[in-house]
């Protein structure tokens, strides 16, 4: 045996009995550091004069030495086939030429994205140059000189989300009209995708500004992961984010993804950034809890889909619970507000890098989507509505109204959760199962739901009143 693979039998022998005498009971310890010290011996002797060629060696130390250098070399190759199999792994995840739901394909568009870095795009043809010549138009509109990477990527998202309906298509049928875009191609042709599309076209469109970016996939749905200038990789999931709050799924942890999100991270670099969150970026500085419901009421009136919240210091238990109850009162108080029927709130806690979190409140508007009317113009749709309404006798809701179906009742005198007793409270917005199991104090409580009704209830009291005038 040559004195390297002595080395390593013996480096390799070692480190796995420390590794057995880790996971064993204290009695089991010192068996295993028995068991060290004759495979130490054993490995001197081996060292000292190679097997067979020791003077004296006891025939059935000779056998131990046998058994145990056979013991070794399988645990050699057992380790060998355990890293193989990880490689093999690594090298099986796809990323372009899957194809989610077995239908919709991740293609690759890098002669795209490398044509527009070289200004040259001679060598394109097809749709390969129609793609290049829309998504150019893009960005032209949206990138500035001196962008940040954050900037271009906030650029583009924004974009996206504002001119990208989740594929919608036409109730009459057009020749080449594609309802279900996956490629960027389609997705910029239509304004319409499915989240391939989404995907896809985010892809190029942040590749042809130099950021790099995967699509992460499961079997059944797909969005991106970017790296930004700060080193740290982050994940965005446009498609979710077009019919619901916006950038409630924009430059997420690994974390905050899985909540929502499954996928094999085995071969993809580990998104943990937070300075580039959404949330840390535009959070406002608040004293404590009871300035948070009148800036709710404000951005409800505004139209705004998220707000985020930053305090001096980390949060008590006492104070998180409180905050889901405040959570549960505005909920509960906002079903009384005019236009209110098809939004509702909700809040997850992001963290800020700083052993603080952000607090992320989200104004979900269910009516809005980015594709309803698609390119009619709405006081149209309003014409045809009621025109068709008085031919049939029917009461067709108009689209422009989101599906209201009737004029939200003024509010009575009281209190909003006297009007919304049988609403069933959640007592875990904000956390989910895991939020905090600490209490609050009836004072607490009492001056919380004081200061939700005094915020809901002002403005509309100020509204009734301007319109009886």
């Amino acid at each position: 045996m040559s004195e390297e693979k002595k080395e390593v039998v013996t480096e390799m022998m070692e480190q796995s009995v420390k590794e057995k005498a880790q996971r064993q009971p204290k009695d089991a310890k010192k068996r295993a550091k028995r068991a060290g010290h004759v495979i130490a011996c054993v490995a001197a002797v081996l060292l000292v004069g190679g097997v067979g060629t020791s003077v004296g060696m006891n025939v059935m130390l000779m056998d131990q030495m046998n058994t145990q250098n056979a013991k070794v070399s399988q645990f050699i190759d057992d380790e060998r086939a355990r890293q193989a199999k990880e490689a093999e792994q690594e090298s099986t995840y796809q990323e372009d030429g899957f194809k989610v739901m077995d239908q919709y394909e991740i293609r690759s568009t890098t002669n795209i994205s490398d044509a527009y870095l070289k200004d040259d795009p001679s060598g394109l043809e097809g749709e390969d140059k129609e793609t290049y010549d829309m998504a150019k138009a893009v960005l032209d509109q949206i990138i500035k000189d001196g962008m940040s990477d954050y900037e271009k990527e906030l650029a583009i998202y924004d974009w996206m989300v504002e001119n990208i309906g989740q594929g919608s298509g036409h109730t009459i049928t057009m020749p080449g009209q594609n309802s279900q875009a996956f490629t960027p191609y389609e997705v910029l042709k239509s304004h319409s995708a499915v989240c391939v599309g989404y995907a896809t076209t985010f892809r190029l469109l942040a590749n042809m500004v130099g950021l790099d970016v995967h699509i992460v996939h499961n079997d059944y749905h797909s969005w991106d992961m970017v790296k930004l200038d700060d080193g740290e990789w982050y994940q965005l999931d446009i498609y979710s984010d077009v019919n619901g709050a916006k950038y409630r799924n924009f430059n997420m942890t690994d974390e905050m993804a899985r909540n929502g999100h499954e996928w094999d991270g085995s071969s993809l670099p580990e998104a943990k950034g937070t300075k580039y969150s959404y949330a840390v970026q535009n959070a406002v500085a608040v004293k404590d809890l009871f300035e948070v419901p009148a800036k709710v009421r404000e951005a409800f009136n505004q139209k705004s889909s998220s707000l985020y919240f930053k305090f001096p210091k980390m949060l008590s238990d006492q104070e998180l619970a409180l905050a889901d109850q405040m959570m549960s009162l505005m909920q509960q108080a906002m079903y009384s507000l005019p236009g209110a029927d098809s939004r509702d709130l909700s809040a997850a806690w992001i963290p800020d890098g700083e052993d603080k979190y952000v607090l992320a409140i989200y104004i979900n508007n269910y009516s809005e989507s980015g594709s309803a009317l698609g390119d009619a113009v709405p006081e149209k749709v309003t014409q045809m509505t009621n025109k068709i309404n008085e031919l049939f006798g029917s009461q067709v809701m108009d689209p422009n109204e989101g599906g209201s179906v009737a004029e939200p009742m003024p509010m009575e005198e009281g209190t909003a959760s006297e009007k919304t007793a049988d609403v069933p409270m959640e007592q875990e917005i904000i956390g989910g199962a895991d939020g905090p199991a600490a209490t609050f104090t009836a004072t607490e409580a009492d001056a919380m739901e004081k200061t939700v009704n005094e915020a809901m209830n002002s403005e509309t009291k100020e509204t009734e009143e301007k319109g009886e005038e």
